[in-house]
């Protein structure tokens, strides 16, 4: 009578629409709903019956199920847990389990009658959340601690720039009224003058530069660059402007070598402050690689197609070995030990929400070519005015 209650439990078991299982004392388990078999990638229930967790699992994945079993043993009392399963078919899997004591007439615990449901979507939304939300907070921080370090960037840039202004003024008075200048005061005022307009250069290439590292921390935090403020610019003047605003030291912008006359010009739809820091970052790049080679120079070209236009831009340093261009445009993935990795990861958002693309071609030892691609423009765009 006995095995036929058992026999007619084991049934009822295999038939459960559920993750139900019963072990006996020992972990062995005495049966299994086909749900299980089917959700656990098991072919039969000759795979689990009569087998314990320590053949069906890894040793130490076992000993945290069989110590969940002992709770309930040693206990009497149902638990409910979490427990972390790799499957035959290493799917990883999280289940919620409820372990209840099964006990014969005389309260004793003869066995564990188990219902695992699957929560790994659920668990993994969770961490989404959680990882949302951390992402927001940091976002939130890093927002204000920007602003702040612009304010105080810019505060002290703004004073500079008064005092260049009162300084011009002052310059002007002295020299007002006076019918002619010998030779070496002329020279001391073009000098005086040289040095205002240089300075009030430098403030506006500062303030840009602060812009452009505010922009580019907004885009590596949101892993996306805004394109909702796109415009038709003049790529020609982008460029130019680039070239004449990069801090070069002592005679670094000779090695730029950019025909701008000669170039045919384009419109591209994007964001021209964005993109000289594109070319801000190529050329602190190649300046760098130029350094270490001691050879080289840069060449900035234009080229137009049918569905692209293109801005090429190519040195002759060092080249780049095969192995790093794999993974050249990989966030935080530097060559050089004083970089973060952000910057060509930065250029390749920033082509890519504009609709184009940023590639490199190298030959290690010759040259190394970046070509930046952007989309032809129908025609009535409206192109962006420059004074």
């Amino acid at each position: 009578m006995t095995e036929d209650i058992n026999e007619a439990f084991k049934n009822f078991i295999k038939h459960m629409p559920g993750a139900i299982y019963w072990k006996d004392i020992n972990g062995y388990y005495l049966a299994c709903s086909d749900y299980l078999l089917r959700e656990s990638n098991f072919k039969d229930e000759s795979d689990v019956v009569g087998k314990t967790d320590y053949e069906l699992f890894p040793g130490r994945l076992a000993n945290k199920l069989r110590k969940n079993d002992l709770k309930v043993i040693e206990t009497g009392l149902e638990l409910i847990a979490e427990e972390f399963i790799i499957l035959p078919n290493k799917d990883r899997k999280f289940f919620q389990v409820i372990k209840t004591p099964l006990k014969d007439k005389n309260g004793i615990v003869i066995g564990i009658l188990g219902n695992s449901v699957d929560i790994t979507d659920r668990k993994r939304a969770e961490k989404l959340q959680i990882e949302k939300e951390t992402a927001e907070k940091v976002s939130k921080a890093v927002e204000m601690m920007s602003g702040c370090i612009a304010h105080e960037l810019r505060t002290p840039l703004a004073v500079i720039g008064i005092n260049i202004d009162n300084l011009k003024i002052e310059v002007k008075n002295f020299f007002t009224g006076r019918d002619k200048l010998d030779s070496s005061e002329a020279k001391q005022k073009n000098k005086i003058e040289d040095f205002i307009k240089n300075t009030k250069l430098a403030i506006y290439s500062a303030n840009s530069i602060i812009t452009m590292l505010l922009v580019k921390l907004r885009t590596v935090l949101n892993r996306q660059v805004d394109n909702k403020n796109l415009e038709s610019n003049l790529i020609k003047h982008c460029i130019s402007e680039a070239v004449n605003e990069y801090p070069f030291y002592n005679n670094e912008r000779e090695i730029v070598v950019w025909g701008d006359k000669s170039e045919k010009d384009f419109t591209y739809m994007g964001n021209d402050l964005l993109t000289k820091h594109i070319l801000f970052n190529l050329i602190k790049n190649t300046l760098r690689a130029i350094k270490e080679a001691g050879r080289g120079k840069i060449y900035i070209s234009l080229r137009q197609g049918e569905n692209f236009n293109y801005l090429i831009f190519r040195d002759t340093a060092s080249g780049i070995p095969a192995k790093v261009l794999e993974t050249l445009f990989h966030q935080f993935n530097s060559g050089n030990k004083e970089g973060t990795g952000l910057g060509l990861a930065f250029c390749k958002m920033t082509m890519q929400s504009y609709g184009g693309d940023i590639t490199c071609n190298s030959k290690e030892g010759e040259y190394t070519e970046f070509t930046l691609s952007f989309p032809t423009l129908t025609k009535g765009l409206r192109t962006k005015k420059f004074i």
